[in-house]
């Protein structure tokens, strides 16, 4: 098998995981319990738990929107209930994006779907395949370039 066809089958199994992981049957369950959060939207909450609390800016710049975008985005997500916007405190100018409780409740519960979902498939393999594809992902995912987003 030459390097392309291997390069190309990996990029065909990735997205192949990526669409299953992305299936709405994954979250007909708790439709009534859990509003829907966009993969976006996710993402957004991730950065901003990630960081205890974050500018608009800083998130244009990881998702790679317009900060006027990424304002649309944080003014559904506040409506939502999942962020808060403050002033900071050392400059008037800059809002600062917090997670509410709620956001934070949305964000841990549609995290563990995920994992239970990829737990799932992941138990087929043995715990030295999983360290192994583990450790593999990571060394993969090293050598990419970096992009404002990592």
């Amino acid at each position: 098998m030459s390097q392309y066809d291997k390069t190309e089958r990996l990029y065909t199994l990735i997205h192949k995981i990526n669409r299953k992981l992305r299936n709405p049957k994954f979250e007909s369950t708790d439709q009534h319990i859990l509003p829907p959060v966009t993969k976006v939207q996710w993402w957004i909450l991730k950065a901003v738990r990630e960081r205890k609390q974050c500018t608009a800016g800083f998130l244009a710049k990881m998702i790679g929107v317009r900060p006027s975008t990424m304002s649309q985005m944080l003014d559904r997500l506040e409506k939502s209930g999942f962020i808060s916007r403050f002033t900071d405190a050392a400059d008037a100018r800059v809002r600062i994006i917090c997670l509410t409780d709620k956001g934070q409740n949305i964000f841990y519960r549609t995290e563990s779907k995920f994992i239970e979902k990829l737990a799932g498939p992941l138990g087929y393999l043995t715990p030295e395949e999983q360290q192994v594809l583990i450790l593999l992902m990571e060394k993969l995912a090293k050598h990419f370039p970096q992009q404002n987003n990592d």
